[in-house]
């Protein structure tokens, strides 16, 4: 298999994807992917090459002798048409033929299958482990007996109140099990919960339930370690006691005031912290208080002395306690990798926690339920692998799953696609292929309406919600009256637009609107008003640049970005002046994260150095202000993420770059010390920042940069950790070195 394990290992798959060079004219080749697809969910992708350039081709798709299908296409320059088709409603289960016409002679066909819908199993079971768990620790969720490879919505909701506490769409394994842990967090509520999940057409096919009993009471106790430094010297601050992912802050004080501020880190699990404070190297010899705030309120003072000697026992790091050898794994064993879906020539990471430390893991890729690769790593001392797995041009576009191989305990096999490699910017310009638009017009009746409609998961769309009487704004709604997502003012107009998002089930969604009169402040009492849902199939983008036309037609144009957490992004767009462009970027939620009008040359639009904080499936929005058709190029330059380990990495900080970002895994409760080494400059304050997933575990501030600055924290829970620095100021800049070590 062509992948490459570029950090570890060195992978190469070993597929061959014939691609032979144009040596002399050939004949039309009609070939489309994949070969089979379920009725109403599948999408094919149609491809055409050795036409004549510039040329109109009629294609016709045929099914038991009548024509169901019939469109003119235009080839590009390279004499190359492509497009996508999805099954709908109403379509039979068989096989369909592909013709390309010119001229009423036919030059080019192919087939494909519609197969008909899955029938779920009926055992599908749901298993907690364990049942009842304290607030904060996590719970293992298994759902055994579903189809293979297919999606499901998990929701889980609170029995006392009713409320949705959880929803997510999750993919099941070639053996048919889904694997999750779930944990409660500041703002849910202890007691009994339900689980239920859907399948894609919305079905109920299995429940569970489980306890989260009410978090211990707080009996919060500091201990400094050591308690008496010299000036220049750190002190550790160790803290038990706490509540599950408490917010945890200290301060240096000084009978003049707080010498040293902004330290902060969450709680973990278990009610464990750990901060470090350094002092300044010019401190006064004598008695100081270290003060501790949970949440923003003090609850305990501890007395730290500079200038007397530490005692020769005591750490200068927090102690751990030793634990015992193992030669049995461990049987938590998790894997995951990032991301799911990506065409070929990227990079898709493998992260294996949960085995025993140095643990010989074994992995094996297979496609289409065939080996194609295997490979062996060793685990670290923490129990942890990963494996970088780089696709190339000899890799066959498809599903792959990657099973982890051991000599006991759970073997978790995780899957991600690799998609077509795009064709060259140059060849073609890439369009949103527009599947159906549903028009529903309504009217507010004192002061808010209702409008219902029908989605199917998986479904990329639009929704759009235009009045000339009121400024409406909109909120989605889905299944136990949770709210998606929602929308006022949108794209520089008074309209409201939600989306493009993927609609996370099959069945109904409502969708509330309310507003205010243009031209006054009091509320909308009536007014009429028009809905779109317009389903979208958003081309993929790399980057580089690409050209691009708006037309009556297409007004809009929506790309798919498969992003990381810790990307930077710049996206511009040059229509030469025949635009006034508009750019949006939005959230696989449905939320926008960024949106430009004029930034750039002349009218149009710019999004600069847009930092990602979640991973996955973004849309980027190319339209203009007035709807005029014209085109240009859109150019995107996307700043990968660095991995952190033990390797000192360097950072350089100006008023230019003014932000560095790194990634790395984490299991819970796991002591991570993160160490800063200042080469050289200053800056007036230094921002360390960590999250997993939007939630911050660490934060720590400065005002200038000492030498050397290491900041230990306790991990609240296991995933990825984005980690932000950021200079405030403006100054000459600082470089420094940056490594990641794990006692």
């Amino acid at each position: 298999m062509g992948m490459k394990n570029t950090a570890i290992a060195g992978l190469c798959w070993l597929i061959c994807w014939l691609s032979l060079p144009a040596l002399a004219q050939v004949s039309p080749s009609l070939s489309i992917r994949p070969a089979a697809g379920e009725v109403e969910k599948a999408v094919f992708l149609i491809e055409i090459d050795g036409l004549e350039a510039q040329a109109t081709y009629r294609i016709e798709i045929h099914f038991a002798g009548a024509t169901v299908f019939a469109a003119e296409k235009v080839s590009d320059a390279a004499g190359h048409i492509s497009f996508p088709i999805s099954s709908t409603a109403g379509d039979q289960p068989g096989v369909y033929r592909v013709r390309a016409l010119h001229n009423d002679i036919v030059v080019a066909q192919g087939e494909f299958e519609l197969t008909a819908p899955a029938q779920q199993s009926a055992g599908a079971q749901v298993t907690v482990t364990p049942q009842r768990a304290i607030f904060g620790r996590p719970q293992a969720i298994h759902i055994g007996d579903l189809l293979p490879k297919a999606t499901y919505t998990i929701e889980v909701i609170t029995d006392d109140t009713g409320q949705l506490a959880y929803r997510r769409a999750h993919k099941s394994s070639q053996a048919g099990d889904i694997d999750f842990e779930i944990f409660a967090q500041a703002g849910d509520t202890p007691g009994a919960h339900s689980i239920a999940v859907y399948d894609e057409a919305g079905s109920l096919v299995a429940q569970g339930d489980f306890t989260i009993e009410m978090p211990l009471a707080r009996d919060v106790r500091l201990e400094l370690s050591p308690r008496s430094v010299q000036a220049g010297d750190s002190v550790v601050l160790q803290i038990d006691g706490l509540a599950a992912f408490d917010a945890v802050s200290a301060q240096l004080l000084s009978a003049q005031g707080v010498l040293i501020d902004a330290l902060s880190t969450r709680a973990s699990s278990d009610g464990a912290a750990s901060l470090l404070i350094a002092t300044p190297a010019d401190i006064v010899d004598g008695a100081y208080t270290i003060a501790l705030y949970v949440d923003g309120n003090a609850v305990v003072n501890a007395s730290l002395l500079v200038g007397t000697a530490p005692t020769a026992e005591t750490p200068t790091t927090p102690a751990t306690a030793e634990q015992p050898a193992s030669s049995e794994p461990a049987d938590d064993a998790t894997m995951t990798i990032a991301p799911l879906s990506a065409p070929i020539g990227s990079s898709h990471r493998v992260t294996v926690s949960g085995v025993s430390a140095e643990e010989s893991l074994g992995f094996e890729i297979s496609l289409a339920g065939e080996v194609v690769f295997s490979t062996t790593q060793r685990a670290d001392a923490s129990g942890r692998a990963t494996l970088e797995l780089l696709t190339d041009a000899e890799d066959q576009p498809g599903e792959y799953s990657i099973k982890l191989l051991r000599k006991a305990g759970k073997q978790p096999t995780v899957s991600f696609v690799v998609t077509a490699a795009e064709r060259s910017e140059t060849a073609q310009t890439p369009r949103t292929t527009r599947s159906s638009v549903q028009v529903i017009e309504s009217r507010l009746q004192s002061g808010a309406a209702q409008v219902s409609f029908q989605g199917a998961a998986g479904r990329t769309v639009e929704i759009r919600v235009e009045s000339d009487e009121f400024d409406p704004a909109a909120a989605l709604i889905g299944r136990d009256e949770a709210q998606i997502t929602a929308s006022d003012d949108s794209r520089g107009s008074k309209n409201a637009i939600l989306g493009p998002l993927v609609l996370p089930y099959s069945g109904s969604f409502r969708l509330e609107v309310a507003g205010a009169p243009l031209m006054m402040a009091q509320g909308a009492e009536t007014g009429d008003f028009r809905v779109e849902i317009e389903e979208l199939r958003p081309v993929p983008l790399r980057s580089g640049e690409a050209s691009f036309a708006l037309t009556s037609e297409s007004p809009r144009l929506h790309y798919r970005l498969s992003l990381s957490a810790g990307d930077t992004l710049s996206i511009s767009i040059d229509s030469g002046g025949s635009l006034d462009s508009l750019l949006q970027l939005v959230a696989p939620d449905g939320g926008e994260i960024a949106f430009d009008d004029d930034s750039g040359g002349g009218l149009d639009a710019e999004l600069s150095n847009l930092a990602i904080e979640q991973s996955g499936d973004y849309i980027l929005v190319v339209a203009s202000y007035d709807e005029r058709a014209g085109g240009g190029v859109l150019r995107l330059e996307r700043n990968p993420v660095r991995q952190l380990d033990e390797i000192a990495a360097a950072v350089t900080l100006n008023d230019k770059s003014i932000r560095e970002r790194f990634v790395f895994d984490a299991a819970a409760d796991e002591l991570l010390i993160l160490n800063i080494v200042k080469i050289n400059g200053d800056v007036a304050d230094l921002v360390v920042h960590a999250s997993v997933e939007g939630m911050e575990v660490m934060s720590h501030s400065t005002m200038g940069v000492p030498d050397a600055l290491p900041l230990p924290f306790v991990m609240p829970m296991s995933g990825q950790v984005l980690l932000t620095l950021e200079k405030v100021g403006v100054d000459d800049g600082i470089t420094l070195d940056v490594s990641l070590r794990r006692p």
